[in-house]
């Protein structure tokens, strides 16, 4: 009995899957188009104007205005407000050249805003002349304040320190001290009085 020999039926070619860049690749423009989109990704104008309820501002480059554009703030698990200032130079950043995706990312130092100049110190500048600065040679950290300072701390404040205040002190509560209280050089704790006498009389002033 004779084997019977069978070929197999040829396959069909398969298609292949579109690439990426095929599927996303653009009609081509022209080259002032090109230089147009470059042109706009980064560019430096100033602050028109600040919107502090949005947390959004509009720059002028020139004659033209941007539409409500973000500025850089640290948003994380730590947050920074530091708006920018009117009149402000600034560079905005767009991706692909588009401002209504803009940020205002970093601002440019001008003559009309010009930096602290703090050399090796670190500090942080205000438009009403508060300073906030420290110095690593020195290690000093110094408050500059025109007006008044709170702190708000419920669970209480701890200072690890010999304290020296030039002014008035003003405590609604009570004051406790471990080892002793001196007034006008003389001690709550080891003064002595004179005059002392038995029955209703008062004693002298303190020694």
């Amino acid at each position: 009995m004779r084997a019977r020999l069978t070929t197999a039926a040829p396959r069909k070619p398969v298609a292949a899957a579109p690439s990426f860049a095929r599927m996303n690749r653009r009609a081509p423009t022209s080259n002032a188009e090109t230089d147009l989109t470059i042109g706009n990704l980064v560019r430096v104008g100033v602050v028109h104007s600040v919107d502090f309820e949005a947390g959004t501002a509009i720059v002028r480059f020139g004659e033209e205005l941007s539409p409500p554009i973000d500025w850089d703030m640290p948003s994380g698990r730590i947050k920074i407000w530091a708006p920018p200032t009117v009149g402000e130079q600034v560079e905005v950043s767009s991706p692909e050249g588009d401002i209504e995706q803009g940020t205002i990312s970093s601002r440019l130092k001008s003559s009309q805003f010009a930096p602290l100049f703090l050399g090796a110190k670190f500090g942080i500048g205000f438009e009403d002349g508060a300073l906030i600065v420290y110095d690593p040679e020195t290690h000093l950290l110094s408050f500059d304040l025109p007006g008044s300072a709170t702190i708000r701390a419920p669970d209480g404040v701890r200072l690890i320190a010999d304290l020296d205040i030039e002014g008035n002190l003003k405590v609604s509560g009570a004051v406790t001290a471990d080892v002793d209280v001196v007034g006008g050089g003389k001690s709550l704790k080891g003064h002595k009085h004179t005059g002392v006498q038995t029955g209703s009389g008062v004693s002298g002033a303190p020694q």
